[in-house]
């Protein structure tokens, strides 16, 4: 073969080597796992988008796979996989990746009467936790409070739940709110310092009888009845059946529970005076008229 035989020929060979295929650079597992953290720096450096589920080294095809779970959404999806495609030919891009979600469970709240509860720029307080006939979790508090319904927060202010009934006229004062995932009802209201009391079933109290509150603003307050079948004549209108006792209370402090032991008695709907000066007084609103009324029971102490 003469000399620009040879020539050809060589010519040949270099464009047969230049078309093949580039192979992976990455071929030992050491040299796989370097690309993986390379793909690591690339997303502390850029922030890996939502369309991107995982990455790793998939030993048995010698690369590094980088999972999607959607198409890349916009441009800046579009253009971090393409950087992720640089990063090495040892890269592989495959979809339909489903992303993945932490597996801690969310938060849960106790319900506790007396705690704050929130709604439509207004705060007032927890009465009792109770439950439905089929067995959902409700929240009792005043109806002057709910009588605009609306979605309640706690006092954490997490969303508690919507408002579901509410009743303020001359036939009661309450309110019923749904208590939706991440609450918990329990029988429990706040009492002296920071203990609780378990309330095991209703009670009717009679004039002269000692009763205690506990409501947001004002906390723990005790007095006696000095009155029942009280017709109180709020500015909004009359409101009938409510029980007159000594114990004071403050704005805030609506909706919280009046106990005597461990039974619940009822909600506070109004009052007068304040915590302050001796001789403030309380209004409530009996509970078994609630539960009767809305079909409810009290959550009971295990």
């Amino acid at each position: 073969m003469g000399r620009r035989g040879v020539l050809v020929l060589l010519l040949v060979l270099a464009a047969s080597v230049a078309a093949a295929p580039v192979p992976a650079s990455a071929d030992t597992p050491a040299d796989l796992a370097q690309v993986k953290e390379r793909l690591d720096a690339l997303a502390e450096q850029r922030g890996a988008p939502t369309a991107v589920s995982a990455w790793w080294v998939d030993a048995t095809t010698r690369t590094v796979v980088l999972a999607l779970n959607a198409s890349p959404r916009d441009g800046h999806d579009a253009e971090y996989v393409r950087a992720a495609r640089d990063v090495d030919p040892a890269v592989r891009v495959v979809g339909g990746v489903a992303a993945p979600a932490p597996r801690a469970d969310p938060p849960v709240y106790d319900l506790v009467g007396g705690d704050a509860i929130r709604l439509n720029g207004t705060r007032c307080s927890i009465a009792f936790s109770a439950t439905a006939v089929t067995g959902e979790p409700r929240v009792i508090t005043a109806g002057h409070c709910t009588n605009r319904g609306g979605d309640v927060r706690g006092a954490n202010n997490a969303p508690l739940g919507p408002v579901r009934s509410s009743v303020f006229d001359r036939t009661g004062d309450w309110g019923v709110v749904d208590a939706g995932p991440g609450w918990r009802a329990t029988p429990s209201v706040a009492a002296e310092g920071s203990t609780t009391r378990s309330i095991t079933g209703t009670a009717t109290a009679t004039v002269g009888a000692p009763v205690c509150r506990s409501g947001s603003t004002t906390g723990w307050r005790c007095g006696t009845v000095t009155a029942v079948d009280v017709t109180a004549n709020y500015a909004a209108g009359p409101v009938e059946g409510l029980v007159l006792t000594t114990a004071c209370s403050e704005g805030g402090d609506s909706g919280g529970p009046f106990v005597s032991g461990s039974s619940a008695l009822g909600l506070l709907s109004g009052g007068t005076g304040d915590c302050t000066t001796p001789g403030g007084t309380s209004l409530y609103q009996p509970i078994d008229e609630v539960l009767r009324t809305e079909n409810l029971r009290l959550v009971p102490s295990s």
